[in-house]
């Protein structure tokens, strides 16, 4: 296997981890408006603690990914 289809492959599966991880933010964002909206009782401090730390976790993880995938077509075009 060449340099350029492995290159390739590991953008291939960035791109897709990418996809995942955008995926799940929406559904974690979904989760957490549902959530507010239902509990009347708790605190909005609650919800804006998760959903900070929510974010922070999957935006490390986007751009962790987007960085690789920088580097990889970066590296694979020189």
């Amino acid at each position: 296997m060449g340099s350029l289809q492995t290159f390739f492959y590991l953008a291939l599966i960035s791109a897709v981890m990418i996809g995942v991880t955008l995926l799940f933010v929406g559904i974690v964002a979904f989760g957490l408006v549902r959530w507010f909206r239902q509990a009347r009782g708790q605190t909005p401090l609650t919800f804006w603690l998760i959903g900070g730390a929510v974010t922070v976790v999957l935006l490390f993880i986007v751009l962790g990914t987007a960085g690789v995938l920088y580097g990889f077509i970066r590296y694979g075009a020189s």
